[in-house]
């Protein structure tokens, strides 16, 4: 068995994740636990690494309906710019959560050590969603490149 064929088995992982995603949402909706902050966390958390498991797949596995939408001029980069503006604001959203900690310092709040754990978890969904902006550009050249040939 070679790698390729490794990486896309580990992909599937991403149905796990997903599954977890819900089962929390779910959770936190119906009982509304006291750490819904920290719940949060994990649910973003999780979405990072379900979008890193997810840009694992093989490129030679793409559906037909994916392969048309990426044969299309605009549809990559409309993707890219849509996932570039989400890691932006995400970006911006953990700076202010990190820094939330250093602008009260002396407080020993525990609502900003659990900001603090927030802005830390959304540095996994930025790591997901640039992992899900090289899928999109692979995809995009290897369903061009294959339109050439």
């Amino acid at each position: 068995m070679d790698l390729k064929r490794i990486l896309h088995k580990i992909s599937y992982l991403k149905w796990v994740f997903m599954l977890a995603q819900i089962v929390l949402i779910l959770y936190s909706f119906i009982v509304l636990p006291d750490n819904l902050v920290s719940l949060i966390g994990v649910i973003i958390f999780i979405t990072g690494i379900q979008l890193g498991m997810d840009s694992l797949s093989d490129m030679d596995r793409m559906s037909e309906k994916e392969k048309t939408r990426y044969s299309t001029t605009n549809y990559a980069n409309q993707q890219a710019i849509i996932v570039l503006s989400v890691i932006v604001i995400v970006v911006l959203i953990s700076i202010l959560f990190l820094s939330l900690k250093f602008v009260f310092p002396s407080t020993e709040n525990s609502l900003f050590n659990t900001f603090f754990d927030l802005g830390l978890d959304c540095w996994a969904l930025i790591l997901g969603l640039l992992c899900l902006l090289k899928s999109i550009y692979d995809k995009d050249s290897y369903v061009k490149s294959m339109l050439v040939n």
